[in-house]
């Protein structure tokens, strides 16, 4: 499972950039599919693909073909929450703009295995994907680091 090229770039207001970006402001870390309010919403979205014609400005869009992973706070070796992308993409969006957009959006991601809130985070989030060979399988893996006044990286909860 290999991420396309579309995976090596973020999304800001709907424009392809570099691989990192700051973000300045409470985040969420999680699958669009989840807090999109409707079907039609999702197309208009592009699955997820461009968030700022729901409103969203900054945003971090990924495609994220990798299993379920945790958020962990590097310094403490907290578990902030987790990573579930049922669709196969990850989006990085300010919390108060998912806030606004959709005011019930916690109980559109079921648990809280699903996504991560980090609050009043500064700093530049970026991602890479590394190749892993595990009993003769080649796959590649994608983790998302942060680095700022919060410093965060997902990772698989048996790599803990």
């Amino acid at each position: 499972m290999c991420c396309s090229d579309k995976s090596e770039f973020i999304t800001l207001g709907g424009q392809y950039h570099g691989k990192e970006t700051i973000f300045k402001g409470s985040i969420v870390i999680g699958d669009p599919s989840y807090f999109v309010k409707s079907e039609s919403d999702w197309e208009l979205c592009e699955f997820g693909k461009k968030l700022d014609a729901l409103g969203f400005s900054d945003y971090l869009f990924i495609e994220f073909p990798d299993d379920p992973q945790v958020v962990v706070n590097e310094k403490t070796r907290e578990i902030l929450g987790g990573i579930c992308q049922d669709s196969g993409i990850i989006t990085i969006i300010y919390k108060n703009e998912l806030e606004s957009y959709n005011p019930n959006y916690e109980k559109s991601f079921f648990s809280k295995n699903n996504r991560t809130i980090i609050d009043d985070f500064e700093g530049e989030i970026e991602y890479r994907t590394v190749p892993v060979n595990i009993s003769g399988y080649s796959d590649t893996d994608t983790i998302i680091t942060g680095n700022g006044n919060i410093i965060f990286k997902s990772c698989y909860k048996e790599d803990l």
